[in-house]
């Protein structure tokens, strides 16, 4: 048994550590598994959990994800919290309805803004980065759902295929996947694996 046991340990410790055996689909928070709330003429993040309300159909995609054999991460800029704008209770209620409601693996939040950036605000990948370490994920097997330019960046930034929800607000994004809506998603990455 002293024998088998040396072995394993032995087997471990040669395990190159660039052998990843984890996928993700990372999502983006805002305006892909939430609505953006209309101020000021414009969309934004919600500041308030009363103005937070998830996309029709975000936990059908995250259970089809799971199915598929990955994991669901959210990986998101949340400047608010360092602007003053969201409290950061407001982002843990945010958070623990993602986990209550879509049954995510996890979230990984950036809540500097850009003057006070320490690496993990998208498009950097420092996030992605802390997540892979968490998980043992091979990014070259992973997707990235995203909905601006700062998505499409940080997942080239780190090498992952990514798929862009389709608004009004991207249109200038070129040369990426796209979904019409969340559902589309799961087609495409089925479409690719």
């Amino acid at each position: 048994m002293k024998v088998q046991k040396s072995l394993l340990t032995l087997w471990i410790i040669l395990l190159p550590a660039t052998e990843y055996k984890q996928k993700a689909v990372f999502f983006d928070r805002d305006g892909v598994l939430n609505y953006l709330v209309k101020r000021d003429g414009s969309f934004y993040s919600p500041q308030n959990f009363e103005d937070f309300q998830l996309v029709a159909g975000a936990k059908k995609v995250i259970d089809n994800v799971h199915k598929m054999g990955f994991l669901a991460i959210v990986i998101s800029n949340q400047p608010d919290i360092s602007r003053g704008k969201l409290v950061q209770s407001d982002l843990n209620k945010m958070t623990d309805l993602l986990f209550e409601k879509l049954n995510i693996d996890d979230a990984f939040y950036c809540i500097h803004d850009d003057d006070n950036d320490t690496g993990c605000r998208k498009p950097a990948p420092g996030l992605f980065f802390t997540a892979q370490k968490k998980y043992n994920i091979g990014f070259n097997e992973s997707f990235m759902i995203g909905d601006t330019w700062k998505d499409v960046e940080a997942a080239k930034n780190v090498g992952i295929p990514i798929i862009l929800i389709d608004k009004d607000y991207n249109q200038d994004l070129k040369d990426v996947s796209r979904a019409k809506n969340l559902l589309q998603v799961v087609s495409l990455i089925k479409n690719e694996i």
